[in-house]
């Protein structure tokens, strides 16, 4: 008999990302990472795993990632942090201990290999130059002194004026040699195939006020002049070269300074030593990229592939609320998807064979690794999470409401398997983005509560990427418009479905998913509770305070300077904040610098002032924006605990007794739920 899941289990959950597969197919390489509930941290080693599904441990270490197979096969190098510091490491496979390569660093993002196996490049962080660096830090007292914008990032925290700078180092080992100087950071590395210059992606000399323009540049190994091969006209990212040398894949657009999702990601094409761009994939009408929302993994960009003659390039397509590979033709004539399916494929690697290894997940599944073979065929190799046969885990319902205008929405339904009632209660999620996307992927946020006898509804609201740059634009300059009405939209359709008790219906949603919860908390009677998570609630103070403020004023068609930010205020969901009747979680985290902590405490408190004692704070310490997603692993239990108690408690599904109404009792363990 099966038992429901319960926040703990999230600490049984193994993970797995980034498989690379060997030259020859006869292995993946992957890391598989895990929690260590002791230490409060979530571990991860590289795993062997053989193509006929044998796995083992490739390193001991605790933070190994970036296994990168030398071009003839017969070593892996990879980035570990056994002294406390990123050091590149290398294996060789005819036996032997990893051998560190240089000295180490305090981060590093990047490893690639030379096409001729002698060197690897790297990114690492770097001193910084007093005369260019925005940023001087005084390590003794934390002291700050900031010479321009940006100053801070969700990803990194506060900046100190270290910038992630280009490395090469010979294999055999010797120093590293620095190659790119300056105050920018390098992005995503590729080598040109006779290993004479290096690719990469960067913002340089961008205006101050720009938030997502880059370009991609080429460099010489031995340092030297950089060539822009793209000139400022979009976000570009994650360059590869083709085998001929003469032309350069990447992703991006060129409608300017825009990299939240208005506009669809291209698979681009220049030549390698600059020009005119050509897109390969602008008449299919998605966004190539990953672009789905889970609660397990934060999404990687990944480079394009160029396939054996340089015919084909693989990329993967955000499409309708799932991710799949595809091959599109160098010459632009066609696309054909490679690994489809109702599914979240989050990685690949292609071998010199053309076997291909993918990692993918589904609202049932995880994680799990698949081979696939030359001739098509698919075979799955991993079992990652077995214990979850004896979880109740329930495959969601796919339903495709009607917006308002008649316009085809996007919706799924998760409905409890252990309900004690006819007419149980359900949860509205919001995901957030706005330019985000729900989809055919795992969320243990969403089973936890199906396992308490709460329905779970959720979809693509106008706005959300996957279905065309038309659906995701449609809420430009109208958040709470369109977006608002689409998502009641996506709740009648689940009410639709089922007999569900109208009278416990609640809201949540995070990031602008916790913009929407406030504000449809304000402007709709329709919920008995909600939980707004980690969200925007002023726009004003957001503009100034959040690492990517300025994004706001491309999305609503607002700019502070045209009237002091008056619109924004008007527009502001805590313009409402005297509307909101049910009961209101508010949940935010400290370090959060994508949507400020004090958009949570603005929130909590005007609403406690009112009067409105229905409405409580938790808030959680040393995380960023991606809490839900990357935090510490304490953290996003209570968190899940958090959630599932305020339902309980306020949406009272059948059989799940409340838990006291005391200080500390959210975090506490559910009915059944071990410490």
């Amino acid at each position: 008999m099966t038992t429901p899941l319960v926040p703990s289990d999230l600490a049984r959950v193994v993970l797995i990302s980034d498989p690379q597969i060997s030259p020859d197919g006869s292995a993946v390489y992957y890391r598989r990472s895990w929690f260590d509930g002791d230490a409060d941290e979530v571990r991860g080693a590289i795993h062997r795993l053989d193509r006929d599904g044998a796995d083992r441990a490739f390193t001991a270490g605790t933070n190994d990632r970036s296994a990168r197979i030398a071009p003839d096969g017969k070593a892996v190098a990879f980035v570990s942090e056994r002294d406390g510091q990123a050091r590149v490491h290398l294996l060789r496979l005819d036996g032997g201990e990893a051998i560190p390569l240089g000295e180490g660093y305090p981060k590093i993002t990047a490893l690639v290999w030379s096409p001729d196996g002698k060197r690897l490049a790297f990114v690492a962080m770097a001193a910084h130059d007093p005369a260019t660096a925005r940023v001087f830090h005084d390590e003794k007292t934390g002291a700050r002194h900031i010479r321009m914008l940006p100053f801070k990032s969700d990803a990194d925290g506060l900046l100190d004026g270290a910038r992630k700078h280009l490395f090469v180092i010979d294999a055999a080992g010797g120093e590293a040699r620095r190659v790119t100087h300056g105050d920018f950071d390098v992005n995503t590395p590729a080598w040109s195939p006779d290993g004479m210059r290096i690719a990469f992606c960067s913002r340089i000399d961008q205006p101050e006020a720009a938030t997502a323009l880059s370009d991609i540049c080429t460099v010489p190994v031995d340092g030297g002049t950089l060539t822009r091969i793209t000139s400022g006209t979009g976000p570009m990212a994650t360059p590869a070269w083709s085998h001929d040398g003469k032309e350069i894949a990447f992703a991006g657009h060129h409608h300017g300074d825009d990299g939240g999702g208005r506009f669809d990601t291209e698979l681009l094409v220049a030549p390698a030593e600059g020009g005119a761009t050509r897109s390969l994939s602008a008449g299919l009408g998605r966004t190539v990229g990953d672009c789905l929302a889970g609660d397990l993994r934060s999404g990687a960009a990944l480079a394009p592939v160029w396939g054996d003659g340089d015919r084909e390039i693989f990329m993967q397509v955000s499409d309708d609320g799932s991710t799949s590979l595809r091959a599109f033709a160098r010459d632009a004539s066609g696309t054909r998807v490679v690994a489809g399916g109702d599914r979240h494929v989050y990685a690949f690697s292609i071998g010199d064979d053309g076997t291909i290894a993918i990692a993918y997940g589904t609202p049932t599944v995880p994680n799990e690794i698949a081979l696939i073979e030359r001739y098509g065929a698919e075979r799955r190799l991993t079992d990652a999470n077995p214990w979850l046969v004896d979880k109740d885990v329930a495959a969601p319902e796919r339903y495709r409401p009607r917006a308002d205008d008649g316009a085809l929405l996007d919706g799924w339904l998760i409905r409890p398997k252990r309900s004690r009632e006819a007419k149980p209660p359900l949860v509205l999620e919001v995901h957030g983005g706005p330019h985000g996307a729900y989809g055919h992927t795992f969320f243990f946020e969403f089973q936890i509560l199906a396992a308490q006898g709460i329905a779970v509804a959720y979809g693509n609201p106008r706005g959300s990427q996957s279905y065309g740059h038309a659906y995701a634009d449609a809420i430009l300059g109208d958040w709470g418009g369109i977006d608002a009405a689409d998502v009641l939209r996506i709740l009648d359709g689940a009410l639709a479905l089922g007999t569900f008790d109208t009278a416990r219906i609640g809201l949540a949603g995070g990031s602008y998913g916790g913009f929407m919860t406030t504000w449809l908390m304000g402007h709709s009677d329709r919920f008995a509770a909600g939980v707004s998570m980690r969200a925007v609630n002023d726009f004003v103070s957001e503009l100034g305070a959040s690492d990517l403020g300025w994004f706001l004023e491309n999305e609503l068609k607002s700019t502070y300077a045209e009237d002091a930010g008056r619109k924004m205020f008007e527009g502001s969901p805590m313009r409402a904040a005297s509307a909101i009747v049910a009961p209101l979680l508010v949940e935010h985290n400290e370090r959060d610098y994508r949507c400020p902590i004090d958009q949570g405490e603005q929130l909590f408190t005007i609403l406690r002032r009112l009067g409105k004692t229905d409405t409580e704070f938790v808030r959680f310490a040393e995380t960023g924006h991606e809490l839900s997603r990357s935090g510490k692993p304490r953290s996003r239990i209570l968190r899940l605990r958090a959630i599932a108690h305020w339902f309980i408690r306020h949406l009272k599904p059948a059989g799940a007794e409340p838990i006291a109404n005391e200080a500390g009792a959210l975090f506490r363990p559910l009915p059944g739920e071990a410490e």
